[in-house]
């Protein structure tokens, strides 16, 4: 008979701790095993939080609480102040009533901003340039770093603000420090469903949705920003948002001082507004037209067309961009029309381990692009321009890219001589981000 209530009393025991095992495993073992009963009105009140018990004596009422009818060991209703109450309940009373665990506290909400960087740059060597400057010269540079502050202050309403750097782009005297300036700061508002206005330094719509559609600016600009046809940055209001109910169809439309990210100093402003039709997969295409007012009537015109295709295997996009310059009054300069055509493939072998891209954009004589950071060109011939190279991914965030950017120019305009040489840009670059 010893040996059996010994047996009872090791069973227990190993119960009992196994009970409390499980208690220490769940969520809600912080809140200790404490446990009190209190009959009230023919119901029995159980609680499993000190603090609960205590005002549930004070004020006779019940916050949250679980009810179970007709539960407690005489028949008696039971009230719970939580699961875990009840759980210590039937154990306390050996009865084998199943009661659900508590549903796990929900996850932490999301902190109201977002602190996020990127980095690029190359070993650059010049094998051959245009430019006596470049010519045969190479190093080390930081072509871009970015440190971005975005906040959410609410579901509708946000911020950003970010702080640009980068290397001397003339890579010529006088060398200066690596200086931050403001490249964008604007803040957005949702109305309407999933319509947006945006105000401040905010990216053009020029060339922000291709820029982002083509994703290797790290390796070049695209060709509207690159030849210096329009800025990147505009200081503005930018009314954007999905045409149909899918948001396949969707517009931008913006109006700014056409000053970059700089101050505003004159009565000239910039108007740009493009149409696109975007799957993903599949095909996109955009149209867009800007519109752009200089000195003693002076204007520029824009136009281009992109169409596109995006699988997680390849990208790949064709652009026209077509460029008008009209001249001051007063002056005997004649109109300059600038026409693009620029084609690019990135094909995703390993997704996010290597990548194989290539480019070729074809241009008329520029007057802007001798003043191109990183690759100056020559400014009185028409010129094509190729971009090869691979991408390897150390992570999705942090990669490393050997390419080779080359210049070829045509028949130089009346009246200018051909530059001395053509442009090889051997390029090791190197990219990461947070």
């Amino acid at each position: 008979m010893s040996g059996y209530l010994r047996h009872r009393r090791i069973t227990g025991l190993g119960l009992l701790i196994a009970v409390l095992v499980a208690f220490a495993a769940s969520p809600l073992f912080a809140q200790g095993l404490y446990y009190k009963e209190i009959p009230k009105d023919g119901r029995l009140y159980v609680f499993n939080d000190a603090a609960e018990a205590a005002r549930f004596e004070k004020s006779g009422e019940m916050g949250k609480s679980i009810t179970k009818l007709g539960a407690g060991q005489n028949g008696e209703t039971l009230v719970g102040d939580s699961e875990r109450a009840l759980q210590l309940y039937f154990f306390k009373h050996g009865m084998s009533e199943a009661v659900p665990e508590p549903p796990p506290p929900p996850p932490p909400a999301a902190p109201p901003f977002k602190i996020s960087g990127l980095v690029f740059g190359d070993y650059y060597y010049f094998l051959g340039s245009n430019s006596s400057t470049f010519n045969g010269q190479h190093g080390f540079t930081f072509r871009r770093i970015y440190f971005t502050y975005d906040h959410t202050f609410s579901p509708a309403v946000t911020t950003r603000f970010r702080l640009e750097l980068n290397s001397n782009g003339k890579m010529a005297s006088p060398t200066a420090a690596i200086t931050p300036y403001i490249k964008d700061a604007s803040v957005k508002w949702l109305y309407a469903g999933k319509q947006a206005v945006a105000v401040g330094i905010l990216p053009t719509a020029t060339f922000d949705f291709i820029e982002n559609f083509y994703g290797l600016r790290h390796i070049e600009k695209t060709p509207v920003d690159l030849y210096k046809i329009d800025s990147s940055r505009d200081f503005g209001i930018t009314f954007s948002g999905p045409i149909t109910d899918d948001g396949a169809l969707q517009y931008t439309a913006q109006y700014g001082n056409d000053s970059g990210s700089t101050s505003e100093i004159d009565k000239y402003k910039s108007f740009r507004v493009a149409l696109r039709y975007v799957t993903n997969p599949g095909f996109v295409a955009e149209g867009f037209f800007a519109y752009q007012t200089r000195a003693l009537a002076a204007t520029r015109t824009i136009a281009q067309v992109f169409v596109g295709y995006q699988s997680p295997q390849v990208k790949a996009g064709l652009q026209y961009v077509h460029n008008n310059r009209q001249p001051a009054n007063n002056t005997t300069n004649a109109a300059t029309n600038i026409n693009v055509y620029s084609g690019f493939v990135n094909w995703f072998a390993k997704p996010n381990k290597f990548s194989v891209f290539g480019r070729v954009d074809h241009s008329g004589a520029n007057p802007d692009v001798n003043g191109i950071d990183y690759l100056p060109l020559y400014n009185k011939a028409p010129f094509t321009l190729g971009i090869v190279g691979v991408e390897y991914y150390i992570l999705p965030s942090l990669r490393v890219s050997p390419n080779v950017e080359f210049t070829h120019y045509g028949t130089p305009l009346a009246g200018a001589t051909a530059p001395a040489k053509n442009d090889i840009a051997c390029r090791l670059t190197f990219y990461w981000s947070w």
